[in-house]
């Protein structure tokens, strides 16, 4: 009995991993892609729009940092946050510009909710 619980134990702690390394790597993809886009936009005058399109990148990045801050804590709240973080971000990407890119962020938001979904257990209890 004692294994299968250090056994749970540690997937779940190698699933927090992958899943803070793709919260990471995906912040470095928004930030990226709200440079490039920030940009252009300030090359073709929109300067404007390019504020608001870069507070809304940048708050997207922000939020992937944070997730990846949270996640060794534990707490109903934290797992809720969390799978809300990357639905959201999924959303975002989706709805964004169409891009290449795009796909890439909302596939790596794809798959840190599998790596995500299955740790109920492990925040509430």
């Amino acid at each position: 009995m004692r294994s299968v619980r250090k056994r749970t134990r540690e997937t779940n702690l190698s699933r927090i991993f992958i899943a803070r390394i793709l919260f990471h790597v995906n912040f470095v993809l928004w930030l990226a892609l709200g440079v490039f886009y920030v940009y252009k936009m300030v090359e073709d005058s929109n300067s404007w729009t390019a504020a608001m399109v870069g507070f809304f990148f940048l708050t997207a990045a922000l939020s992937l940092l944070f997730g990846a801050r949270v996640l060794n804590q534990h707490g109903a709240w934290i797992y809720f946050t969390v799978i809300f973080i990357a639905a959201f971000n999924i959303f975002l990407a989706v709805f964004g510009f169409p891009d290449f890119f795009f796909i890439i962020v909302a596939l790596l938001d794809v798959v840190i909710l599998a790596n995500l979904i299955p740790l109920k257990d492990h925040y509430t209890a």
